[in-house]
């Protein structure tokens, strides 16, 4: 029996969780104008401290 090509369990968990963050971080984004969203968007934007 051939084995199925493709990406690896883990491979598809990870992408999958990227592409949940991702969706979240737009909807956090798309909803900045509320002050808990502001907060959220202020502190993203804001470069790193070394």
């Amino acid at each position: 029996m051939a084995k199925e090509a493709g990406p690896s369990v883990f491979a598809r968990f990870l992408l999958v969780l990227l592409g949940i963050g991702f969706l979240g971080a737009a909807w956090v984004w798309s909803h900045r104008s509320e002050p808990w969203a502001s907060r959220l968007v202020d502190e993203a934007r804001r470069p790193l401290e070394r």
